[in-house]
């Protein structure tokens, strides 16, 4: 568990943070320019701060104390390349894993299972200049967690990677930061990525912290914030699902929210039976009979629970809250006010949520 009740000054104002962060994956979401870095900089020591913080049983600052930042055994992805130029791959993450070795860490990774997870062995004797965005960010990724760190500090990490790699390295960041206790703050503007691999969130804005609590309880809510911000694009809602099968002829994985089913867009079949999907709310049609000879795959049925209008320029809009049956999964749809009259939805109304498959993210 990571404390925080902190003021850090910046450019004549201060950025204030009071909050617990659990010890899973959490997401730092906020618009450009709200303060996401220098909260994270000023968790690792790298930016004065005022106040206390916390992690575990231990005191990195309280009053006049600060501990060093070597002392603190953070990892830190920043958002620009930090790769030793003069060092070839291997030797970076060398570097990373030697960390550990020296503080006499217990050693619980393998260097040649990072090393095959993050898919490097040909970029092992190749020098920093020679690799692309997406190859070193890849790299950095792996030389904080070859660290051994106690806590995961992750800037915008997946800057530069394609769709496909993403879709790697997610589920495997998920998997390690659980199987090694590592807590992880996941800086990024709220996407289909960080839906699926955060469990906490913390939204940040106007130099503070606006909300925190469960990924589950606070992403649908983001719609309402987002229609202030003049962006809806990333609302929506994270529901649990079990994999049932891969069609491989037509790259679609079957699975089953509750006791309905669903088809998404894959490449292959997950690893895990049980995965998290993030469905954008703009995504999500909404009918009150269900409809037949339609492309859309996935028509689930549910129930209204809540109506709110939107505001901002998304005043034409209202989040229509939905309870899938038979699962007790939650989703939420923009449609516009208009076409919520005109189907005459209102709370306690049996509805179908209408998904395309392959505007569903890939599970992780």
């Amino acid at each position: 568990m990571l404390s925080l009740d902190i003021s850090i000054p910046i450019a004549g104002t201060q950025i204030e943070a009071q909050c617990e962060v659990p010890a899973s994956v959490t997401a730092l979401f906020g618009p450009s320019g709200c303060g996401k870095t220098t909260l994270l900089r000023a968790i690792a020591g790298l930016t004065p701060s005022s106040g206390i913080i916390r992690f575990k049983d231990e005191t990195w600052q309280e009053g006049h104390y600060e501990m060093p930042c070597h002392d603190r055994r953070v990892g830190y992805v920043f958002q620009e390349d930090r790769l030793f130029g003069h060092l070839n791959v291997e030797q970076n993450l060398r570097y990373g894993l030697s960390r550990a070795e020296t503080q006499q860490l217990p050693i619980k990774l393998r260097f040649a299972d990072v090393v095959d997870q993050f898919d490097l062995a040909t970029l092992l004797d190749r020098k920093p200049q020679t690799l692309s965005g997406g190859e070193s960010r890849r790299i950095n990724i792996a030389r904080a967690i070859l660290g051994q760190p106690q806590l995961l500090l992750l800037d915008e990490p997946l800057n530069g990677l394609d769709g496909q790699r993403k879709t790697e390295i997610i589920p495997y960041l998920a998997t390690i930061t659980r199987q090694l206790d590592i807590p992880t703050i996941y800086v990024s503007h709220i996407n289909d990525e960080i839906a699926q691999l955060c469990d906490h969130m913390l939204v940040m804005g106007e130099n503070r912290l606006l909300q925190q609590g469960p990924a589950r309880e606070v992403l649908p809510g983001l719609g309402l914030q987002a229609a202030r911000r003049e962006d809806t694009g990333d609302a929506g809602s994270l529901i649990q699902a079990t994999v049932t099968g891969f069609n491989e002829s037509y790259s679609i994985i079957d699975m089953m929210v509750g006791e309905q089913s669903m088809q998404v867009i894959g490449h292959e079949q997950p690893a895990s039976e049980q995965v998290r999907l993030f469905l954008a709310a703009r995504d999500i049609a909404i009918a009150t009979a269900r409809p037949r000879q339609l492309s859309i795959r996935n028509i689930l049925s549910a129930k209204v629970t809540r109506i709110a209008p939107l505001s901002g320029s998304a005043r034409g809009l209202v989040a229509i809250h939905l309870e899938v049956d038979g699962s007790g999964e939650s989703l939420c749809a923009h449609i516009s006010k208009i076409a919520q009259e005109d189907l005459g939805l209102k709370p306690g109304a049996e509805v179908y949520a209408l998904i395309k498959s392959a505007r569903i993210s890939p599970p992780a």
